[in-house]
């Protein structure tokens, strides 16, 4: 794995905690999240974007990675995604699908990680 892919990935990985941490508190305090949950949202998207485009630069040139490794990288696109059809779902909750997608993500690149360094 490359210094710039892992680099990425934890970043991108720090953010969807901080994405989930910031809803959990909001839901705690039984607030909607500020307009920096949003744009945390967005960052975090964007480095998604970012770590698998380093991702497939790596496959297109190395290409030794197990399936496994593929599979983390792809499930948390699918993860937003559902994030988004089903955030319309829940007037005035949105922000919460987005909260529990940022776990499930973390969960996925973390582990998607720890594949790829071999641990």
């Amino acid at each position: 794995m490359s210094a710039a892919h892992q680099y990425t990935g934890m970043v991108t990985a720090a953010c969807f905690l901080l994405l989930f941490l910031w809803g959990l508190v909001a839901w705690f305090r039984n607030r909607d999240p500020s307009g920096g949950f949003w744009r945390l949202l967005t960052f975090s998207q964007v480095a998604l974007g970012v770590f698998a485009l380093t991702g497939v630069v790596l496959l297109i040139t190395r290409g030794n990675q197990h399936w496994l490794h593929y599979a983390y990288g792809a499930f948390p696109f699918l993860v937003l995604a559902f994030a988004h059809r089903s955030s319309s779902r829940f007037e005035g909750l949105e922000w919460a699908a987005f909260a529990i997608a940022g776990l499930v993500n973390f969960g996925l690149i973390t582990r998607g990680l720890m594949t790829g360094l071999g641990v």
